[in-house]
């Protein structure tokens, strides 16, 4: 059920190459995500690269949502 959801809110939340809100969550013994998250980033996000890797996507997320620093 978890996987369903998590698929669900990455799929609102990006289209193409944005980020995958997803890659944020991480079983707790791997502290890696699900097999599920790498089957939709191939299959629904095209992530395809072989030098593409989960903590690049996690990274990205993070990019993403920052706050601007304000001076």
């Amino acid at each position: 059920m978890m996987s369903l959801l998590l698929a669900d809110v990455c799929r609102r939340d990006s289209t193409g190459p944005e980020p995958m809100l997803s890659a944020l969550v991480v079983n707790g013994s791997s502290r890696k995500p699900s097999d599920q998250f790498f089957e939709l980033a191939v299959t629904e996000f095209h992530r395809r690269d072989p030098d593409w890797t989960w903590e690049w996507e996690r990274d990205a997320v993070f990019d993403r949502y920052r706050s601007p620093v304000s001076s």
